[in-house]
């Protein structure tokens, strides 16, 4: 028998969160194409002002489910991993401390840092020739770092959704 548990519904600012992330890439995409023909920086930097709300959106997700997380294996839950750990039902019988995490969570916060670092020195060379190569790069971090995201966050919302309440469907 399942055990349901009240939990905040992570759905819907999870989707946001996906939407947003992947515009972020899509927006850096198109400026690094707009770059390579000669065109402005601006693209770029639009995706750069993406970062604000897609930030704003992961975090209040990331709030909910370390929140659902806790409540979940009644356990202090405070890092991606660990909410991986306390959402995973396949794993319930299984020491919190022991719980296998997902093997892509480091290689999301790796490019993600990555995606940072790059965007940082493609604006310091911004009137240069390496311009365009860290602009290249930092595109590739992000559509890596947005791809892992949004499987990540779309695997925890799924995973939690199993231990909530069911709600009666409307007739």
């Amino acid at each position: 028998m399942d055990t349901y548990i009240d939990l905040r519904d992570v759905r819907l600012t999870g989707l946001v969160s996906q939407g947003l992330i992947a515009l972020v890439a899509a927006e850096s995409v198109w400026g690094t194409v707009n770059d390579w023909t000669g065109g402005s920086s601006t693209w770029s930097f639009l995706a750069q002002v993406l970062y604000l709300p897609a930030a704003v959106a992961f975090v209040l997700w990331f709030r909910n489910a370390t929140h659902n997380a806790e409540a979940i294996a009644l356990h202090g839950v405070r890092v991606i991993s660990d909410v991986w750990r306390a959402s995973d039902p396949a794993q319930r019988d299984v020491p919190f401390k022991q719980r296998a995490v997902s093997p892509l969570i480091r290689p999301w916060q790796y490019a993600f840092l990555a995606m940072v670092l790059t965007d940082l020195l493609e604006t310091v060379l911004l009137d240069t020739g390496a311009y365009v190569v860290f602009s290249t790069l930092s595109t590739v971090c992000a559509v890596a770092a947005a791809g892992l995201a949004c499987f990540v966050i779309w695997r925890i919302s799924a995973m939690q959704q199993r231990f909530a309440v069911p709600r009666p469907q409307r007739r």
